[in-house]
């Protein structure tokens, strides 16, 4: 700003000096100029700050990962622990059904890979003048990666659901031996569990 002030006094004090045409004519051309570039440096450092106010996207930090897996496994055993009370609740004589199904681990997902296979054929010397082919096979599995947002996360192929544990039912008709029987069996047939992993009980009427 102090240089800018200097100037414009500078050239005051030459256009009093000279008088002429020519000075005033080139005043005029520097002022010119002078704006101009007044007008574009005001554009470039809006611009700039207006890249610096974009935020880059952080990936997601280990705690951030492990709740969003939790919350996976949660809304997995929610929906299956839903659609296991809505057919056992459909069987003759069993009226209201609540379940709870534990499971081994979580769920599992398959990633793609891509798999590099090599294989060499070598031709060794013995000590007694005889040749012998060596063959090797090599194969490599890289995991194959996506990215969204800046975030780089494995490419999944497929989710495969957790192995049920077992299985506990409360029913409002567990008390008749024969409805027991079938809601144990139904559940039995869909999840391939053991009989006795899963206990079925009469709902409490109190």
């Amino acid at each position: 700003m102090y240089k800018f002030s200097k100037l414009i006094t500078e050239l005051k004090n030459k256009i009093t000096a000279d008088g002429s045409k020519k000075v005033i004519q080139n005043t005029v051309i520097i002022a010119i100029i002078g704006i101009i570039l007044l007008i574009a440096g005001s554009v470039f450092f809006q611009e700039t700050a207006k890249k610096s106010e974009k935020v880059t996207p952080q990936p997601k930090n280990g705690t951030e990962a492990v709740e969003t897996l939790s919350q996976k496994e949660g809304e997995t055993k929610d929906k299956l622990e839903k659609s296991l009370e809505s057919i056992l609740s459909q069987i003759k004589g069993a009226g209201k059904v609540s379940v709870m199904v534990t499971f081994y681990s979580g769920n599992e997902s398959v990633p793609a890979y891509n798999t590099k296979n090599s294989t060499s054929d070598t031709q060794e010397k013995d000590k007694e003048g005889g040749t012998r082919s060596v063959k090797q096979s090599d194969k490599e599995n890289n995991i194959i990666f996506e990215e969204s947002d800046g975030v780089k996360k494995p490419y999944i192929t497929k989710e495969m659901l957790p192995k049920v544990k077992g299985v506990v039912i409360v029913a409002d008709g567990a008390g008749d031996a024969e409805v027991r029987s079938s809601l144990a069996n139904a559940t039995e047939a869909l999840f391939e569990v053991a009989s006795h992993k899963i206990q079925v009980f009469e709902r409490n009427k109190n």
